[in-house]
This record gives structure tokens, C-alpha cells and sequence, in this order.
């Protein structure tokens, strides 16, 4: 693994994907539960997801989960996710 920093345009674009396939499998309230749970953790878990990189990378593209594992590992990428999947629910409610 390579040593390297995410741009913010990339940091918004891997988010916004993250959080558009959230919504696409209407999980936006589970996953705010999870990460609000795991949300001292988030060290951790960035740390977990290099560790299972080379099985992950059998479904996902290693390049993909070596941002996501760096993105996930800063508590404040978390919160920014969170903010926006909050602001997406809130904004399909209003639809209905």
C-alpha cells in the first residue's frame, strides 16, 4: 500500500458514492446507527478494512479500498458521511 493523501474533490466523490448506494439499498437509518456506534472506533475500523484488503480486493478495487480504509480512519470523514446521509434522509422524506 502505497502512502498518500485524498484530495477533498476526491474525499466529497468517494463519499457521495458511498452514500448514494446507501440509499439505493434504503440502509440510510442502519448504517447512521452503525456509525454513530462506531464512531470512537473509527481508527479501528479504517484499520480493519487494510487488513482485509486482500480478500476485499477479490470485490472491490484495491485502489477503492485503500482510500475508503483512510477515509474511514479519520473521525471526521465519519461525521461528514453522517451529515450527509442525514441531509439525504431528510431530504426523501420531504418528497413523500
Amino acid at each position: 500500500m502505497t502512502n498518500f493523501e485524498i484530495t477533498p474533490e476526491r474525499r466529497d466523490e468517494l463519499l457521495l458514492a458511498v452514500v448514494q448506494k446507501i440509499e439505493k439499498y434504503d440502509l440510510i437509518t442502519p448504517t447512521l446507527f452503525f456509525l454513530q456506534m462506531g464512531k470512537p472506533l473509527s481508527f479501528v475500523t479504517g484499520q480493519a478494512l487494510f487488513a482485509v484488503a486482500p480478500f476485499g480486493s477479490l470485490f472491490i478495487k484495491e485502489q477503492l479500498l485503500e482510500e475508503l480504509s483512510h477515509l474511514m480512519s479519520d473521525r471526521e470523514n465519519v461525521e461528514r458521511l453522517m451529515t450527509m446521509l442525514e441531509t439525504r434522509d431528510i431530504e426523501r422524506r420531504a418528497k413523500k
